[in-house]
């Protein structure tokens, strides 16, 4: 039983197992044709979020709580539970990492390696880091092509990589915020519980103008919770010691006038967005505070949106489809969407998955150029250590009995 993986990009994820007997040379996969498969993707996963959207609960999870209401980890632990249910004669991993924490992808890896002795492992994957050892042969997509490379010298690059991290300027916005107080997030003594579970313990946090914070944790340490307590419309938030842009939560400002000051990027964003809107389109409709462009823009929105195309080198795009992109330019479309406005918060939740670590160096890159020419104030949520991300300082949350407590250090 051999186990193959394969660098690169698979067209139509959503059909994998079709895709990979046509890119693969012949003779590799053909003891698989006729037996059962099951797919670890993306793909797959959104074909159940899209169920529990409509009908409100996911074969997935059986605890009561949506799907939808899940970290990114812990639906991609869901996921594959429900897979391995089903026991397969073979498994399609597309980067199963992603998403995970560090504890959570060595369990997973040993998951993998006992699973390796009885199911056959076809791995697509991103970055070095996540090839798995017992795999026998690797190949990298060329040209539609899967061509075998030796492991042990399978090095892959991305010669064509844009710089971005020595930008000297950002585009102005087209209309300033005014003056904002100089902490623009406090929590102080912060609790959260979901009925019965501890989820956050007294956690105390302040976010300073200008400051550039990475946020860790475990999957189901909380890290979506107070994501979703500072830009979102958590319930819990109220009655919670939170004061954002120098006012309490809860005091008055309604959502949507909360929102208007942070940019938010998530990989959940364009979850089900099928718009053809333009890359053009895409961006500005950051001043608008939407997710896609819904009215004509203005000239001076036309042209502070060029003004980031410019930059990101991306300028022949503009009339291009949004969802046609690749994935890398689709994330710095989206980073720019989120900026443009140059708003004082701007979240960035895990803005490198799914990119191989060329790509991901890219979106480091611009994200340390837009903390270095700007006062916006970042926090940054990451499971991996990202080469050459340069945050100032960190807040972990560390799961205990009574839920997470946050612990603070600097770099």
């Amino acid at each position: 039983m051999k186990h193959y993986a394969i660098y690169g990009e698979i067209a139509d994820p959503e059909n994998l197992p079709a895709q990979l007997f046509k890119v693969m040379p012949e003779a590799e996969l053909s003891d698989l044709r006729g037996k059962q498969g099951a797919v670890f993707s993306n793909a797959e996963l959104e074909k159940h979020l899209e169920d529990d959207h409509r009908h409100g609960r996911s074969k997935l999870v059986n605890s009561g709580r949506s799907l939808c209401s899940l970290s990114a980890g812990e639906r991609r632990k869901a996921l594959l539970n429900y897979l391995l249910d089903q026991q397969p004669d073979f498994l399609i991993l597309d980067n199963p990492f992603d998403s995970l924490d560090r504890e959570s992808v060595e369990d997973l890896k040993l998951q993998l390696e006992k699973l390796s002795k009885e199911i056959q492992v076809i791995l697509l994957y991103h970055r070095q880091e996540d090839l798995l050892p017992f795999i026998d042969e690797v190949f990298r997509i060329k040209s539609g092509k899967a061509i075998r490379h030796s492991k042990a010298g399978f090095h892959p690059e991305d010669t064509s990589r844009v710089d971005l991290s020595q930008l000297q300027s950002l585009p102005p916005p087209p209309v300033c915020f005014k003056k904002q107080p100089e902490v623009l997030v406090k929590l102080e003594q912060v609790s959260v519980r979901y009925e019965d579970r501890p989820i956050l313990s007294n956690i105390s946090w302040e976010v300073k103008k200008g400051e550039f914070w990475k946020l860790s944790g475990p999957n189901g340490a909380g890290k979506t919770t107070l994501l979703s307590m500072i830009y979102g419309d958590n319930p819990k938030a109220y009655g919670e010691n939170i004061f954002l842009f120098g006012n309490r939560k809860g005091s008055g400002e309604t959502v949507w006038e909360i929102k208007r000051k942070i940019g938010y990027f998530s990989p959940n964003l364009t979850e089900f967005f099928t718009r053809r809107n333009t890359v053009l389109e895409m961006i500005i409709s950051g001043l608008l505070d939407s997710v896609g462009l819904y009215q004509k823009p203005s000239r001076q929105q036309v042209v502070c949106a060029e003004e980031w195309l410019k930059l990101l080198k991306m300028e022949d795009l503009q009339k291009k489809i949004f969802v046609d992109l690749p994935l890398l330019e689709q994330r710095e479309v989206l980073i720019a969407r989120a900026m443009i406005k140059h708003p004082p918060l701007l979240i960035l939740d895990e803005p490198t998955t799914g990119l191989n670590d060329e790509s991901a160096l890219t979106i480091t890159g611009l994200v340390n150029s837009i903390a270095r020419n700007s006062d916006t104030a970042i926090i940054y949520v990451s499971h991996r250590e990202e080469k050459g991300l340069m945050p100032e300082r960190e807040l972990s949350l560390i799961p205990g009995e009574k839920g997470s407590r946050g612990e603070i250090s600097s770099f």
